[in-house]
């Protein structure tokens, strides 16, 4: 019956994939994330739907919706750079094309998407969008697993594909909170809004289990942060601080011996008393620091730690009984990129991330103090608090290339040109086209057509 339903939904929706590019994109990213197709099991589990809606997407864009590809954004340019520096760094050294090929396909995949994201995100009814479908693909796990583990069960995993691993799933869970959250305050004015607000706060308290059920001490810490990012951008900062407080309190002495005692082994001074995960992780950032000393520039080559590892243990302060090429993955996204390509390539990675955190915290105070464009803040917070838990999440997992990651940098990038389309629409909608000719200067584009992507707005 799954498959059915899947396979149905596939052949409804892969001509609006061809007719409107931009229907093809949020199919593409609710696939990426909600990985629809790992609920079934039968035929539809092994069809090419992903391909096949992003064939349509990309054919769509071409003939019908052909907008440049590029924004003029530093932090969309720094993308793409970002993937050719991994490139030049990994034909620099040892090519393994049969494990490292497919790889950087994927991630080219991966910048390739976020940028056409960026390109045809261009008014708030887009920006709405492209968010519910993170919010939703993302929230249907955190509610799913959230109930499964309220009834008793212990097994909590990913769907699958970058989300299989616990780690890796709850740090997206932490990182799709935000959304749940800030967005539910812009679907007032949508069919059924109250209600599908309130399902939103329903979807964040069972993520918040989810989180919990996974034991990842990763994303506890990630979880902390970002919830104190939260509170910190209230208006009420007192009670907000409360009542996380109390949450936390109650949350703490509520769940299971087993949890406090693995959330209690991450403030052990003592590195003997660690457990194996967290030596494991001291031993690999070694491991990582040395290829980091020895190839500065480029480093080993994209994805070639796993077959490295072995020769640079030298020097490394190796626990009795722990077999050092056990991990050959640095448990660090930093070390992990700044080791396999090098210095150029951890630069960009690092430009791109606090730049947009930095872009999204302005952006959000100025359009906190201007009416017409109140809207966007929500966004902004939102975007802002995913990234930063993402930057604290990734201290403890090799995620730098997540694509979720690089959707939302996209999407941040696209933001100031939305809100100045929307702001331009605002005296024709309150009083009419004539008015509206003589109060509003000419904008860059054509009259009904949004910015295709014209200046970067700052």
């Amino acid at each position: 019956m799954r498959d059915l339903v899947v396979f149905g939904l596939f052949v409804f929706f892969l001509p609006m994939c061809l007719l409107r590019p931009w229907v093809g994109i949020c199919a593409f990213s609710f696939l990426a994330y909600n990985r629809t197709q790992d609920l079934t099991w039968g035929f539809a589990r092994g069809l090419p739907i992903s391909q096949a809606v992003a064939i349509a997407m990309i054919s769509g864009w071409l003939l019908f919706e052909s907008r440049a590809l590029v924004r003029n954004d530093r932090r969309v340019k720094a993308m793409i750079w970002l993937v050719v520096v991994i490139a030049i760094s990994m034909f620099s050294n040892t090519v393994r094309w049969d494990f490292q090929g497919h790889r950087l396909q994927e991630l080219g995949k991966v910048m390739f998407v976020a940028v056409l994201t960026s390109a045809f995100c261009v008014d708030r009814k887009r920006l709405r969008q492209i968010c519910l479908v993170v919010a939703f693909g993302l929230g249907f796990y955190g509610v799913k697993n959230g109930l499964m583990w309220l009834i008793g069960s212990n097994t909590i995993a990913g769907p699958g594909g970058m989300l299989k691993d616990n780690n890796d799933f709850a740090l997206a869970m932490v990182m799709n909170l935000p959304f749940l959250i800030y967005i539910s305050n812009d679907v007032a004015d949508m069919r059924n809004g109250r209600a599908i607000k309130w399902g939103m706060w329903g979807m964040a308290a069972c993520t918040f289990l989810t989180i919990g059920a996974t034991g990842s001490r990763g994303a506890f810490l990630a979880t902390a942060c970002t919830v104190g990012w939260m509170v910190m951008k209230t208006r009420y900062k007192l009670p907000a601080l409360f009542a996380a407080v109390l949450l936390a309190i109650i949350g703490w002495f509520a769940a299971p011996t087993e949890y406090q005692e693995r959330i209690s082994s991450m403030f052990v001074s003592d590195t003997r008393k660690l457990d194996q995960s967290a030596k494991g992780r001291l031993v690999s950032w070694a491991v990582a620091l040395n290829m980091i000393k020895a190839n500065p520039g480029l480093g080993i080559g994209f994805n070639n730690m796993v077959h490295e590892y072995h020769k640079y243990t030298d020097g490394v302060d190796i626990p009795l009984g722990y077999d050092a090429t056990m991990a050959r993955v640095a448990h660090n996204s930093y070390l992990q990129i700044w080791a396999e390509s090098g210095t150029f390539a951890y630069l960009i990675f690092m430009y791109i991330l606090l730049s947009t955190i930095l872009f999204m915290w302005r952006n959000g105070r100025r359009y906190n103090k201007d009416d017409d464009s109140g809207w966007a803040v929500h966004y902004c917070r939102a975007l802002e608090s995913s990234l930063i838990a993402f930057v604290v999440g990734a201290t403890f997992l090799n995620r730098a290339h997540f694509d979720l990651v690089y959707q939302l940098v996209a999407v941040a990038a696209a933001i100031p040109a939305i809100v100045v389309y929307e702001r331009a629409r605002l005296p024709q909608a309150r009083w009419g086209r004539s008015a509206a000719r003589k109060a509003t200067p000419r904008p860059a584009w054509s009259a009904g057509r949004p910015p295709a992507i014209g200046t970067d707005y700052r």
